[in-house]
């Protein structure tokens, strides 16, 4: 079933047409990226991820860098995915299952990164408004960056 779904996903350059909100944001990140290294084991990642969700805004550019395949399913649009991969109860984005050569999963991940998580805590106590706490987010994305690829490295460790 993965495989066949994986196939069904979106490249990086077939999803960017599809964001309609925050496509520039990504293409920015994207940018400022330089090519990845490969994570251990992982051949492929198939990525579930919403538009809206700064998140995914963070993570998509990271996973397009990888040297990795990686293909793209919108969450609300596969709900069958939504389901396999709850989270207490939680259908989360972004959702990362990372795949080996024969298409089985080897570990999944639900983002945002810990330190992400922190970060958000630390602002919202601060008091920052809700436009000023995503604008803060969005411009601390390059450290989060590293924190989520220290957590692939982690899940993907034999």
């Amino acid at each position: 079933m993965l495989g066949t779904r994986y196939l069904e996903g979106l490249t990086y350059e077939g999803l960017l047409p599809r964001l309609l909100r925050n496509r520039g944001r990504v293409e920015a990140f994207y940018e400022k990226l330089p090519p990845l290294e490969a994570l251990p084991r992982a051949v492929r990642a198939l990525a579930l991820v919403e538009d809206w969700c700064p998140d995914c805004v963070q993570a998509i550019p990271v996973l397009a860098r990888l040297l990795l395949e990686v293909r793209f399913l919108f969450r609300d649009e596969n709900p069958d995915l939504a389901e396999a991969y709850v989270k207490e109860g939680k259908r989360i984005v972004p959702t990362v299952v990372f795949l080996d050569e024969a298409y089985g999963e080897l570990a999944r991940w639900h983002g945002p990164p810990e330190a992400a998580r922190a970060f958000l805590r630390e602002k919202k106590a601060e008091g920052l408004s809700p436009r000023a706490l995503l604008l803060a987010y969005h411009e601390a994305f390059p450290r989060f960056a590293e924190a989520m690829l220290a957590e692939w490295r982690t899940l993907l460790s034999p």
